[in-house]
């Protein structure tokens, strides 16, 4: 078993774990104020304050949120409307609306209509979750890899960009290194050939589509060495990794310290995008209750102090982050609004905004 470890060199904000893991909102606020007070110093006016900084990045004078990166959600059949009605509970317009076509059929991943009509206009981006294959069907990533497919997704592409959709975000065969999907990267030259006739096919009528190589966080059974299974930067726009509060839960400060910096963890697959030139993205994250996808001690519940701590290194890595998204889904129990099982999650995440 390969297993990549992260460079030890690496010394970034929140490489380490902080001694006092406070309030995300309560530290923002100290920062805000000491900032407030320096200017009012110099004798100038402060008109503005964002809520992740002082001033904003380049992604704030574009996306809804105005924070310093593209902030976003996945809620079950989500809907512009329900998007916006989230936003508007955590106080901060959502910039990413993560969503799942059905993936029963070739027709079902190519041409889902249904769904295409819902977004189409929409001023949130849209995070499409696309298998490699269809389920039942008897495809193969060899088959894929050998361009078998190629015209289905082209036809994706158009199907896509006929409804003003050409420039979404497309997780492609997400959670690769895992050992739960068929598109599960055990042949890692053959998956990587895989994507590259998915992206050169798609990209002949949808060029504007951004393209999220995820990894599921930690050593997963499937790929041992994920990297091994990288496309090559010419087929990748961004770096992505979920990352849920399980194993281990961030209860405990050395439960996040393993989640920040451990094998395969959160700061080992920033540098992995740092020094690959690409943006980073997180496109799951959230609380998960226990006997859900991680059972007891493996799964952190109703733990505020991991939504502070996701907080945080989003804004400290601001500058490299491209978005984030929040998984509000009854499969993790992780839902933060109404009859929520998270009260204290929910409102630490809240705060935060």
């Amino acid at each position: 078993m390969i297993i990549r470890r992260k460079p030890g060199s690496t010394a970034t904000a929140l490489g380490e774990t902080p001694a006092s893991r406070v309030s995300f909102a309560r530290a923002h606020r100290g920062r805000i104020a000491a900032a407030g007070a320096g200017i009012a110093a110099v004798g100038l006016t402060l008109t503005t304050i964002f809520a992740f900084g002082a001033s904003a990045s380049t992604h704030s004078a574009k996306n809804l949120s105005g924070l310093p990166w593209n902030s976003g959600v996945f809620l079950p059949n989500a809907t512009p409307a329900s998007i916006k009605a989230f936003g508007d509970w955590r106080g901060v317009p959502v910039d990413v609306a993560t969503v799942w076509p059905n993936r029963g059929s070739w027709k079902a991943i190519t041409s889902p209509s249904w769904l295409y009509q819902i977004w189409k206009g929409s001023a949130v981006t849209v995070a499409f979750t696309e298998p490699m294959l269809p389920s039942g069907v008897g495809g193969s990533i060899q088959a894929c890899a050998a361009g078998s497919y190629d015209s289905h997704w082209r036809q994706f592409g158009t199907n896509l960009a006929s409804h003003g959709l050409g420039n979404s975000i497309i997780r492609l065969g997400w959670e690769f290194n895992g050992n739960w999907y068929i598109w599960k990267a055990t042949n890692p030259m053959a998956w990587v050939q895989c994507w590259r006739q998915i992206v050169t096919s798609a990209r002949a009528t949808a060029p504007g589509l951004q393209w999220d190589w995820n990894v599921n966080r930690g050593a997963s059974p499937g790929l041992p060495d994920p990297t091994m299974a990288y496309p090559g930067n010419a087929y990748v726009d961004t770096i992505g990794v979920d990352s849920y509060d399980i194993w281990p839960p961030a209860t405990t400060s050395k439960g996040w310290n393993q989640q920040l910096n451990g094998v395969q963890g959160l700061m080992y697959w920033l540098d992995f995008a740092t020094a690959h030139g690409k943006q980073f993205a997180v496109p799951e994250w959230g609380n998960v209750m226990p006997g859900t996808v991680a059972n007891g001690k493996h799964a952190g519940g109703d733990d505020p102090a991991y939504v502070n701590d996701m907080l945080r290194f989003f804004e400290a890595h601001s500058a490299a982050l491209a978005w984030e998204a929040n998984f509000q889904s009854p499969t993790t129990r992780g839902v933060y609004r109404s009859g929520t099982e998270m009260p204290r999650a929910a409102a630490a995440y809240r705060a935060g905004f």
